[in-house]
C-alpha cells in the first residue's frame, strides 16, 4: 500500500527553472497578496481553467495559484473525440494550451479526468451491431489512458482517475452509467466494478510515477462516505490508488468544517494523501432552483465565514500530512459552471474573487489569519 507523502512547500523540482515565473510571484493587485504564497507551507493552490480563461483571467491566475487542472479540456468528448487510437482521433490543442501556461509559470498541472459518465462521445459505448462489449469498452479504455499518460507524462502530476462512480446519497453504484452497465462486472478487488479497477491498473501500468486518485463529491459522510472508504480500501491494497479527491462542491449552507475534517481523517487513515479537488461555495442550498437578483450581503458574509473555518481545517490537517491540495473550481466569480447548475443562467458567486476580479471578504478570511 502506498502512503501519502508529507505536505512540501511548492517549488517545482525544487528549483525554478530560467525563464519560467514562480507560480504566486505575479506583482499583486492594490496590495493583494498571493493566496499560493500564504499557503506555499502546506499545499498547492490550485483553480481549474477554460482556454479562454486563461486570457481573461491569467494575471489573476499567475498571481494567486500554483496549480490548474482543465475544467472539460481533458475529458474524453473533447481530448478523444473521434473513433479509434491514432493521432487523428485526439485533439490535444486545448489540453496543451492549459499545460503550457501552467508550466511557463512553474505552475502543477492536475489532470481530470480519465473515466467519467458524462461528456463521452457515442462512439466510445457502441459495438458493430449494438452496444460495445465489456472487451471492446476495456480496450477502448486502455488505449484512451495510455495515450493520455504517455502524452502528459513528466508534465502532469495526478490524474482523477475515475470520477464520480457512485450515486448521490445512496452510495450504491451509479444505474446512469454506460461504464458501469457495460463492463461493471468481473472485478477481481471485493465489490469493485471491473471498469474502476481495470482503469487504475491500465494507468499504473502507463505511467508508475504519476499518482492516482479516486475523485467524488458527497463523499464527506453518510452512505457514500461509506463506500467511498471500502472503494478506496480496496484499490489501496492492490497498490492501485494514491489518493482521494473530495470535490468540495459545497455553499454557505453545509458541510460542517467538523464534518469535513472527519471525511480527510477517514481517507487518510487508509493510507492515501486527501486533496480538495473542486472547491466552490455555493449562495444557495442543494437543489434550490430559486434565483437571486443579486448576492445577499448576508449570505457572502456566511460565505467568507465558512472559507475560513475550512481553511483552517486544511491547515490543520496539512500539518498533520493528512492534506495535500486545495484546488478551487474556478477562480473569480465571472466564470463558473454554478451558473448554469441546476438552473440554467442563474447567476451564482461561489467564489473568492467577484465578477471584476476583485477580492471579496471570502478571500481575506482565507489568506488572512
Amino acid at each position: 500500500m502506498r502512503t501519502a507523502s508529507p505536505a512540501q512547500p511548492f517549488t517545482p523540482a525544487g528549483v525554478t527553472p530560467a525563464g519560467v515565473t514562480p507560480p504566486g510571484s505575479a506583482a499583486p493587485s492594490l496590495g493583494v497578496p498571493s493566496l499560493a504564497a500564504q499557503y506555499q507551507r502546506y499545499f498547492p493552490i490550485g483553480a481549474a481553467v477554460e482556454p479562454e480563461t486563461l486570457d481573461s483571467q491569467g494575471d489573476l491566475l499567475a498571481a494567486q495559484v500554483s496549480s490548474l487542472v482543465a475544467e472539460n479540456a481533458m475529458k474524453w468528448e473533447m481530448i478523444h473525440p473521434r473513433a479509434g487510437n491514432g493521432p487523428d482521433s485526439y485533439d490535444f490543442t486545448d489540453a496543451d494550451a492549459i499545460v503550457d501556461f501552467a508550466r511557463a509559470r512553474g505552475m502543477k498541472v492536475r489532470g481530470h479526468n480519465l473515466v467519467w459518465h458524462k461528456q463521452v462521445p457515442g462512439w466510445v459505448f457502441k459495438g458493430q451491431d449494438g452496444p460495445a462489449t465489456q472487451t471492446e469498452l476495456l480496450s477502448r479504455l486502455q488505449a484512451h489512458i495510455s495515450s493520455l499518460l504517455a502524452h502528459f507524462r513528466d508534465r502532469v502530476y495526478c490524474w482523477d482517475v475515475v470520477n464520480e462512480a457512485l450515486a448521490e446519497r445512496t452510495g450504491q453504484w451509479r444505474t446512469d452509467s454506460p461504464w458501469q452497465r457495460i463492463a461493471g462486472s468481473g472485478s477481481a478487488a471485493p465489490g469493485i466494478p471491473a471498469y474502476i479497477e481495470k482503469a487504475f491498473e491500465y494507468a499504473r501500468a502507463a505511467d508508475p510515477t504519476v499518482r492516482l486518485f479516486y475523485n467524488d463529491y458527497g463523499i464527506e459522510t453518510g452512505a457514500k462516505h461509506e463506500k467511498a472508504m471500502s472503494v478506496v480500501q480496496a484499490l489501496a491494497g492492490k497498490g492501485l490508488v494514491d489518493g482521494v479527491g473530495i470535490q468540495g462542491h459545497w455553499s454557505v449552507f453545509g458541510p460542517e468544517p467538523e464534518t469535513v475534517r472527519r471525511a480527510i481523517r477517514g481517507f487518510a487513515s487508509l493510507g492515501v494523501e486527501v486533496q480538495v479537488t473542486e472547491l466552490d461555495l455555493s449562495l444557495y442550498r442543494w437543489g434550490d432552483t430559486s434565483v437571486l437578483p443579486e448576492p445577499r450581503p448576508d449570505l457572502l458574509a456566511e460565505q467568507a465565514g465558512r472559507y475560513a473555518s475550512y481553511f483552517r481545517v486544511f491547515r490543520e490537517e496539512a500539518e498533520a500530512y493528512r492534506l495535500t491540495g486545495v484546488t478551487f473550481w474556478g477562480i473569480a466569480d465571472d466564470h463558473t459552471w454554478l451558473d448554469d447548475f441546476p438552473v440554467k443562467g442563474r447567476k451564482d458567486w461561489p467564489l473568492l474573487f467577484d465578477i471584476h476580479h476583485r477580492p471579496k471578504d471570502a478571500f481575506w478570511k482565507a489568506a488572512q489569519w
